[in-house]
């Protein structure tokens, strides 16, 4: 039952992701001069949430098939670290330094600081 649950929360993560990283991409490639937008916009919610879960799972004892399916499914699925890693080599080899170090500072300082306000903000739920 376990990998059920990871099987399903990690592809519905990843449908998700693959749209509104699409979607995002498509609007707004041109005036971003190909910047992954889609991409880090993904990280940065992920992160967010990641983070909220994280909070609210310890404050209120959530079971691990809750977590299995939330966290590591269907965030699992959603984040995307590796296409965040693939963007920024591409950056690189393609000899844009500027954005590709654009990309590895915002990917990582915003994602962090979103993962902690997730948890301040799942403090908010359990009062």
């Amino acid at each position: 039952m376990s990998y059920l649950l990871v099987v399903i929360g990690g592809g519905l993560g990843a449908l998700g992701r693959y749209a509104v990283s699409r979607t995002l991409d498509k609007t707004f490639s041109a005036e971003l001069d190909g910047f992954p937008i889609g991409t880090l916009v993904v990280n940065a919610v992920g992160a967010l949430l990641i983070g909220f879960f994280f909070g609210l799972f310890e404050a209120y004892a959530a079971g691990a098939k809750t977590r299995l399916f939330v966290i590591t499914g269907f965030l699992g699925g959603w984040t995307t670290f590796s296409t965040y890693s693939l963007d920024t080599a591409r950056l690189f080899s393609s000899g844009n330094l500027k954005q590709a170090l654009l990309n590895v500072v915002l990917n990582n300082a915003v994602c962090i600081l979103l993962v902690l306000a997730g948890i301040n903000i799942s403090k908010i739920f359990n009062r």
